[in-house]
């Protein structure tokens, strides 16, 4: 009796094996045979080795804990991070047979487990997500989102002269001031959400941002179709007007447009205006 019911609990755990994120949770029955499988073991949700952000998350939960900077030496999430990993990785290796099995075993509990996700900053490191940080970042978030009512009323919370006609070398700054507020916000509901959609770091061309949309460039021989297809929605005259195109090189000069905004190498923001116009005019559904 007793060895049948040790054998269903046995193949209901080897079901449960759960990994999420950047942390690992497996509930078995076998005996532990080194640190790792003994916290799991236990229940304890181990941070994963092979990941890099889940480090910077515990840094920021754990950094100003008694005995932190004794475990691990440096003074921000991106110095320390790699040395964390790289120290519980060794912690969590110990054989239970080994002599230092069971202070590897205290100190990987302390250091190693998956903290409490307190911070928009700990999310988006556990997500292995990047904040925008340079100024060109920031202007590439502005100029991407300034025609969403949202975008502007949650930065003018913060900045009250913002709007979206200002100069993206003003609004750059208060972009910035906005997602430095966010990041010490709740992980949660709107929050997060807008975090996610207006401080993650963008692509820096237009380019990868399409791509990324799921679109691509116009191809060599795709540009007489997209200019006759363009032309057809505003009867041709804005459009050829706008590029210079007379009767018969509409065409040709589409994609000389396209080429002069140099959308695989310059920054987004320098599009200004044309914007719009070229996300229309210069990519099709991939």
């Amino acid at each position: 009796m007793g060895t049948l019911a040790f054998k269903g609990l046995a193949g209901t755990a080897a079901a449960g094996t759960v990994a999420t994120g950047g942390f690992f949770a497996w509930k078995h029955v076998n005996e532990p045979t080194d640190v790792r499988s003994r916290l799991v073991w236990e229940g304890q949700t181990v941070a994963d080795v092979n990941k890099d952000g889940v480090w910077r998350a515990i840094y920021l939960a754990k950094h100003n804990e008694n005995g932190f900077s004794a475990f691990v030496s440096g003074s921000n999430k991106t110095e320390v991070g790699p040395r964390l990993k790289q120290k519980c990785s060794d912690l969590l290796s110990v054989s239970a047979s080994d002599e230092k099995y069971e202070s590897a075993y205290k100190d990987a509990q302390k250091w190693c487990l998956k903290p409490e996700l307190t911070t928009i900053e700990m999310q988006f490191d556990f997500e292995d997500r990047e904040f925008a940080s340079g100024d060109d970042d920031f202007k590439n978030l502005f100029v991407l989102n300034k025609e969403t009512e949202a975008f502007v009323a949650a930065v003018k919370s913060k900045v009250d002269t913002f709007t979206k006609e200002i100069a993206a070398d003003t609004a750059k700054d208060n972009v910035k001031t906005w997602c430095e507020d966010i990041k010490s916000k709740t992980p949660e509901g709107d929050d997060l959400k807008n975090a996610k959609a207006w401080c993650t770091k963008p692509a820096s061309t237009l380019n990868a941002f399409m791509d990324s949309q799921g679109f691509k460039p116009v191809s060599e021989d795709g540009w007489s179709s997209h200019f006759a297809a363009l032309k057809s929605k505003d009867n041709g005259s804005s459009l050829e007007s706008d590029i210079g195109a007379s009767r018969d090189n509409g065409s040709t000069k589409l994609k000389e447009w396209c080429d002069g905004k140099k959308l695989g190498t310059d920054q987004i923001h320098t599009l200004s205006e044309n914007l719009e116009k070229a996300k229309v005019r210069c990519f099709v559904r991939k």
